[in-house]
């Protein structure tokens, strides 16, 4: 287990208190902190989360795209620790999630476990057991305030997963060229190919690998990945919102 600095320490103890007992945001631990240190903060939120009792159920890639790297300067790929996840179909209350937005992405099953800082891309189709459509929740958290180690330490604003149909990856012929379609209420309002807006999700899935080498960590049999969102919308009551992808399945959440 990598171990912490002092101010990395402060910062993970001064977020803990803040998820365990509601105490003030701790803005000001994270006043002089970075990208890394965010990673770190978040190994040990992770850490402290299983030793209490919670299950993890997959990972997130963040930074899958160049626009998204150009806005902040990185070409890295920060990871989100996934911690629930619903079937599709799940009805959920909108209003148990502050400021919920819905992103669809691809979501893989993890076949064989896949660790290390030098994965070739080319050897993880093989080690998948299934993609399927999915959808990644998220809420607008009050620690994210345009402090990058603030957003990579509190998870990336991550709050859950949806996860639909799928097929095994060599059913796929070329996974960059899968069409997403998104609806609400039965409206597109979304189009694209994959490739048009994020990384070939294979060597996002062997970015990942490496960046949770540096804190001796990898990828588990059973793990959900998530591998970057085509596109994000605010949810409200009301609402049915379908992703298809062309190939691979669909996927459908609704909101009361």
């Amino acid at each position: 287990m990598t171990s912490l600095n002092a101010a990395q320490s402060r910062a993970t103890d001064a977020l803990w208190e803040h998820y365990q007992q509601g105490s003030d945001l701790p803005h000001e631990a994270f006043e002089n902190l970075g990208f890394s240190d965010g990673l770190a903060i978040q190994a040990d939120i992770r850490r402290r989360r299983l030793a209490n009792g919670a299950i993890q159920i997959g990972w997130k890639v963040g930074l899958t795209s160049d626009r998204a790297r150009k806005q902040v300067g990185i070409d890295d790929r920060p990871f989100g620790h996934l911690m629930q996840k619903f079937d599709s179909g799940v009805s959920l209350l909108a209003s148990s999630v502050n400021g919920a937005t819905i992103e669809p992405e691809m979501c893989f099953t993890i076949g064989e476990p896949i660790s290390g800082a030098d994965v070739d891309p080319g050897s993880v189709p093989s080690r998948i057991e299934k993609v399927s459509a999915g959808y990644e929740l998220n809420e607008r958290r009050a620690m994210v305030g345009g402090n990058l180690a603030m957003l990579v330490a509190d998870n990336l604003t991550n709050w859950a997963i949806v996860e639909g149909s799928g097929v095994a990856p060599d059913e796929v012929p070329d996974i960059d060229e899968t069409e997403i379609v998104q609806y609400c209420n039965g409206e597109e309002r979304f189009r694209c190919f994959h490739h048009q807006e994020v990384d070939n999700p294979f060597v996002s899935i062997a970015r990942l690998a490496a960046t949770l080498h540096r804190f001796d960590l990898g990828l588990e049999v059973g793990q959900k990945i998530i591998t970057g969102a085509y596109t994000r919308y605010p949810v409200a009551p009301g609402e049915n919102w379908v992703a298809e992808y062309s190939g691979i399945g669909r996927v459908e959440t609704s909101y009361e």
